[in-house]
Order: structure tokens, then sequence, then C-alpha cells
């Protein structure tokens, strides 16, 4: 199983990629923002597993990211 996370920010690009993803089988979920900073983190453990190493930046630019930069 493979996992994509996309961050959408417009309803029409919502509409149009949920439509393809249920045209093609695919199943979709919304992540709560909770359940960003969870994936982000879990990104950044699992980078550090596997280079030894992920500076604070590094953590903290995923979690920004993921925040939407609130």
């Amino acid at each position: 199983m493979e996992l994509v996370i996309k961050d959408i920010k417009s309803a029409e690009d919502l509409k149009l990629f949920t439509g393809l993803a249920k045209r093609l089988g695919l199943k979709t979920a919304k992540l709560s923002e909770e359940e960003k900073e969870d994936a982000g983190l879990t990104i950044a453990i699992n980078k550090a597993r596997r280079s030894g190493y992920v500076s604070e930046d590094t953590v903290m630019a995923t979690l920004h990211k993921i925040q939407g930069k609130k």
C-alpha cells in the first residue's frame, strides 16, 4: 500500500482531485491539523532513521509546511 498526502488549497481543485481518485478507485481522506502534524513528524523521524541525523531546522521547516505556516 502506498500513501500520498497532497495539500490542496482551492475547493475547485479538491473537487477535481477527489473526483479523479474516485474514478480510479482510490481512497481519499481529509486530515485534521493534528494528523498533518503527526504525518510531518513521522516523515522527519523516518528520514532521521535513514540518514542518522535531521537538524532542528529541517524538523521545524517540515512542521511549518504542514501547518500551512500559521
